[in-house]
């Protein structure tokens, strides 16, 4: 039985699938295997993927039809892995050599817990670009990995180990549920069950941000955030710092999500109206009042506010 299972979804992803699935079949760690999720691919992905497959470096399942995020495909994967530890990554992005190998020393370390973070970093054409995130390595408590959520994405696909009985026990992605945001919504409900996780600030992914966008089409955008939901779910159940630090991290999410509606032309009144006064913080009121102005008002606003 393999350490791992890495589940890579896959549609129309033959411009970059060759040199992502080269970064993984280069990890210096060998006890894992690849699960591909072709999702209707129709640009030669799948026929790449048989090629790997007939040489056995992977098992290719397929299905009819592409679901939005992936987060279909990725459940299917995690369905049929065979290791007890799961470990996704898209097919667009790259994996240097000691990913897996951290992620198994950090498990020997503290067999106990059952989500493990990688620090990933963003990349812009052929550069790394800066990281604003500054969370130590090492156990963060539920308190402690909400708060640093509440303040930035520390948590990207690429750079997440969990547990397979624990991903399944909180139901998977939400597929069918969210067309964008199904991903950030699972993470932070699985911070919110968790009562630790383990944090390594070694850069172990990269995340290319042009050829898989900065998260949400123009479709997806219809709806508040899915974080929101979490709100309900959750109520009761957390202390009041950590119900506090969950607040703070949905509106951080919502804003986020409301100035690419407004961009866009979107009504963001919905959004605006999802927010709770007790997670604002100062910076996110002068968000809302940008919000609020007119679309010439806001774009002026908006360049000050990137400045």
């Amino acid at each position: 039985m393999p350490f791992f299972s890495v589940v890579i979804p896959v549609y129309n992803k033959v411009a970059t699938l060759a040199a992502s699935l080269s970064s993984l079949f280069q990890q210096t760690f060998r006890d894992f295997e690849v699960i591909a999720v072709d999702d209707g691919s129709t640009d030669g992905s799948y026929e790449l993927l048989e090629q790997h497959a007939r040489k056995g470096r992977l098992r290719l399942l397929q299905r009819d039809e592409p679901g939005p995020g992936g987060q279909a495909a990725r459940n299917l994967g995690a369905e049929e892995a065979k290791a007890s530890w799961l470990v996704f990554f898209d097919a667009e992005d790259i994996l240097l050599f000691d990913h897996l190998s951290r992620f198994a020393e950090a498990i020997a370390r503290h067999p106990d817990i059952e989500l493990f973070v990688n620090a990933f970093q963003k990349m812009e054409g052929h550069q790394r670009q800066p990281r604003t995130e500054s969370i130590p390595t090492g156990v963060l408590a539920r308190r402690e990995a909400l708060e640093a959520f509440s303040y930035c994405d520390f948590i990207n696909m690429n750079g997440v180990c969990i547990r397979r009985g624990r991903f399944l026990a909180l139901g998977g992605f939400p597929a069918g549920r969210y067309r964008h945001g199904g991903d950030v919504y699972f993470w932070l409900k699985a911070l919110c069950a968790l009562e630790a996780i383990h944090y390594d600030d070694t850069v172990t992914s990269l995340w290319l941000i042009e050829s898989n966008g900065t998260g949400g089409g123009k479709n997806g955008l219809d709806r508040v955030h899915p974080s929101v939901d979490l709100l309900a779910e959750f109520a009761g159940r957390l202390s009041w710092y950590e119900s506090h630090y969950l607040q703070a991290a949905v509106n951080r999410k919502v804003l986020c999500w409301a100035v690419k509606k407004k961009r866009l032309g979107k009504p963001v009144r919905a959004d605006l109206a999802s927010l709770t006064l007790v997670g604002m913080r100062p910076r996110q009121w002068l968000q809302v009042l940008m919000l609020l102005m007119p679309q010439p008002c806001f774009e002026r606003m908006r360049g000050w506010w990137k400045s």
